[in-house]
């Protein structure tokens, strides 16, 4: 059983779209209307629960909680991300701020969303522009870049006169010409890839019924992903399975299966990336590993998750009494290190991140600011994820969106191996290059080209942006000023 599937416009039909609906929020807040507020609320609310409606799938579908209650948590989800925006916008209202200051208080509410509570950035107005010509400044101010400058076209077009409109337009054919910058370069070989989307129903997945039927499955993909001709491997140089492929620990693991990883892996030459828990002494973990011919079924890298989810990963202190309501297989998970050593294969290094975490690309950029060599710093960055809590929903879409923002800003090219989708390539310029059609086993054969070099965003982060705020913060306030010394007169 699958969620709400949801045709998708084009993406830059998308993001004009998004612009639009900001301006009426805008154009609302700022009538005189005793009424305006209340219809901004009910459509940014609307607005979110149509973004978030697959969070019902995830609690009543999989989580086997009650429909009554499932809708209502998903309301309080979608009541809690317009919060942000409606405090912006209250503030927006009762102060008349001018563009420039709309500008600031948006991005400030989205950046509080992005932090508090370990942060929940999805659905950002910036990730709504990626395939908008402002995603060009991403580089440079990154996605809560993009965020202030929606939010300044917006406010903008909420203006309803020429000449703003024809800034929003000289806006976004600057936005195109950032797009033909080239910030990083080409390094070494393109790496020949194998993604494997194994499509296992979250129902199935995690029965222990159905464990061995699972493993079996994977084995197969992996044969042949990595077939031998004459005696020489073809097609892949890195296969790839998605987070908690297996849902055992490696050392829980059949033997037997543990043994014909390895012989693919020997008979092939091929690496292999998988997700799977990891426990030590530490705790558990939500991880990767890597096996190498030769390694003798002893994986020699690993990764863990970093970034782990509310609910999913860990139990916020007080909401026991929710999780007790689902019938989910949720983890304690410890939290792996911020900038964890990336995987060396040829002349790349592939940077790891796990579902959620591709939503933080101020955390990602650590790898490539912690001194480490060159060499050893990311050159392709991997997604591995488990959207089948989802179900066939724009949840899978929205996903590969973040993936795409987290290209565009540090000009590298994005690989993202998923349970049911969407397994794509993604390259240095946020464009996908190759993808698979969602819920059906399959495996993504193809190449990636591995970058080097430094984007404005990779050295400063979110510096850049905070000082845009605050330079637009200032000339605000200074012509506020100098309205109010206007109207002295």
């Amino acid at each position: 059983m699958t969620g709400l599937s949801t045709p998708q416009l084009p993406g830059w039909l998308a993001s004009l779209a998004v612009l639009v609906f900001l301006a009426v929020l805008i154009r609302l807040w700022w009538s005189p209307q005793r009424h305006a507020p209340w219809l901004a609320t009910g459509l940014l609310l609307l607005f979110n629960l149509v973004g978030f409606h697959w969070i019902f799938t995830s609690l009543h579908v999989y989580g086997l909680m009650a429909a009554p209650i499932a809708g209502t948590a998903t309301l309080l989800l979608a009541l809690y991300v317009s919060l942000f925006t409606l405090g912006a916008g209250l503030v927006i209202r009762r102060y008349r701020l001018r563009p420039l200051a709309v500008a600031c208080v948006i991005t400030l509410a989205e950046l509080l969303r992005g932090y508090l509570f370990t942060g929940f950035p999805w659905l950002n107005w910036g990730y709504l522009q990626v395939d908008s010509l402002l995603a060009g400044f991403a580089p440079v101010f990154g996605v809560y870049g993009l965020v202030f400058l929606a939010a300044l076209c917006a406010a903008w077009l909420a203006r309803l006169k020429p000449g703003p409109a024809l800034a929003v337009l000289s806006l976004h054919l600057a936005g195109g010409v950032g797009l033909g910058i080239h910030w990083t370069q080409p390094l070494g070989e393109p790496l020949r890839l194998a993604l494997i989307q194994p499509s296992i129903d979250q129902q199935m997945k995690f029965d222990p019924a159905h464990a061995k039927a699972t493993e079996r499955s994977l084995l197969e993909l992996l044969a042949v992903a990595t077939p031998v001709s004459g005696g020489q491997p073809i097609a892949a140089d890195l296969v790839v399975l998605p987070e908690t492929a297996f849902i055992t620990t490696w050392q829980q693991l059949n033997p037997e299966t543990r043994e014909l990883l390895q012989r693919l892996v020997d008979r092939s030459g091929v690496a292999l990336i998988t997700g799977l828990p990891l426990q030590d002494t530490r705790g558990w973990s939500n991880s990767a590993i890597a096996l190498q011919p030769g390694d003798n079924s002893q994986w020699t890298y690993r990764y863990d998750k970093h970034h782990l989810v509310p609910f999913g990963e860990f139990i916020p202190w007080g909401f026991q009494w929710f999780v007790d309501l689902m019938q989910m297989p949720l983890g304690s998970f410890r939290s792996g290190d911020l900038a964890q050593p990336a995987f060396l294969i040829q002349d790349q290094a592939i940077g790891l991140n796990i579902c959620f975490e591709d939503l933080f690309g101020e955390e990602l950029i650590a790898a490539l600011q912690d001194g480490r060599p060159a060499s050893q710093q990311p050159s392709i960055w991997l997604n591995l994820s488990n959207l089948a809590w989802f179900g066939d929903s724009i949840a899978l879409q929205q996903h590969l969106n973040v993936g795409r923002m987290r290209s565009l800003e540090t000009g590298r090219p994005m690989l993202r191996a998923t349970n049911t989708g969407l397994t794509a390539i993604v390259d240095a310029k946020g464009r996908v290059q190759e993808s698979l059609a969602s819920q059906a086993p399959n495996i993504l054969l193809g190449q990636v080209q591995g970058m080097t070099g430094d984007t404005p965003f990779n050295r400063w982060g979110n510096a850049a942006l905070l000082v845009l705020v605050l330079l637009a913060g200032l000339a605000s306030w200074r012509q506020a000023r100098r309205r109010q010394h206007d109207a002295a007169r």
